[in-house]
């Protein structure tokens, strides 16, 4: 009996001991939360550390293409420069106005700068070439006049002048135009009777004086009205084309030059006029098509002298 009870007792502090050596439930649960959340912090510090890395990445890729467009944006500056014939160090003192007060483009005068000694060697070679008095005065009136419009117009838009000699400039620089057309038809009438060679001259002269008189009376006239005045004492001589077709010593060749000469002037005076195109407005805008327009119908015009000088030999 004593033996039975014995062990009964031994067993049961067997079974104590074991239960305390074993772990509760909620032990082994803030066990597993405490892995989890430490596990989590870990996965969270990572993504945090990969986020600052990446964010650095991308600052440094940044800063180094701006850095980049920076460089290339200052290239193309002074290459727009050089271009423009400004030096960096200069742009302020380099900048010139027009009696407007906008910035001249750089190209501004240089084109007629140009024409100005080739006009006075065509010129020079026309009157050697021409056959007896009259004629060789006749291509002096052209040589004069041509040289005229070049080099005012190349003083004029080239220099920096008071205001008083700007506006005795721009004065002759507006009227020199019906000068040269004036001074073209003076040779090339000679491919004409003495009677209808007398009329050209005269009514080509005598609208030139009234032309002259209009501008330099009203030399603020609106832009639209110049335009007009070119263009219909630029077609004016049209009006003998047929005589100058029939003529034995001009023909349908100095006819197509005089009318491509016309054509040049009319087209630069339509673009004067409108102000477009104006391709590099800090370079060569409109002004300077106007300005090569001029140049291409004296061309013209020279070559179609040359051609009645070279027909009256005969």
């Amino acid at each position: 009996m004593a033996s039975a009870t014995d062990d009964k007792m031994a067993t049961t502090q067997q079974t104590n001991s074991k239960a305390a050596n074993e772990p509760s439930d909620s032990y082994v649960e803030t066990k597993r939360q405490a892995v989890i959340e430490a596990r989590e912090q870990a996965l969270q510090a990572k993504a945090e550390a990969v986020r600052v890395k990446a964010q650095f990445r991308a600052e440094t890729i940044r800063a180094k293409a701006e850095e980049k467009a920076s460089r290339t944006l200052a290239k193309a500056e002074n290459r727009a420069l050089k271009i423009e014939g400004i030096a960096p160090a200069e742009v302020e003192r380099k900048i010139r106005l027009d009696v407007h007060g906008r910035p001249k483009p750089a190209m501004r005068g240089w084109i007629h700068a140009v024409a100005t000694p080739l006009s006075l060697a065509a010129g020079i070679v026309l009157i050697c070439l021409a056959h007896g008095a009259s004629l060789k005065w006749a291509c002096a009136v052209f040589m004069t006049s041509s040289l005229v419009l070049f080099t005012n117009s190349a003083c004029y838009h080239l220099g920096d002048w008071s205001p008083r000699v700007t506006d005795v400039l721009r004065r002759i620089d507006h009227v020199n135009i019906f000068l040269l057309i004036a001074g073209t038809y003076t040779p090339v009438s000679f491919a004409l009777e003495p009677f209808w060679r007398n009329i050209i001259i005269i009514s080509m002269w005598a609208c030139t004086v009234i032309a002259i008189i209009i501008h330099v009376i009203w030399i603020n006239a609106p832009r639209w009205l110049y335009t007009v005045v070119y263009i219909i004492f630029g077609i004016y001589g049209l009006a003998y084309m047929v005589m100058f077709w029939n003529s034995p010593y001009a023909g349908p060749a100095v006819v197509v030059l005089l009318c491509s000469g016309g054509a040049c002037y009319i087209l630069g005076a339509i673009v004067y006029a409108l102000r477009k195109p104006d391709p590099w407005p800090r370079v060569f805008g409109f002004h300077e098509i106007f300005h090569c327009g001029t140049v291409a119908g004296y061309a013209c015009h020279m070559v179609a002298i040359y051609m009645v000088i070279v027909a009256l030999w005969h």
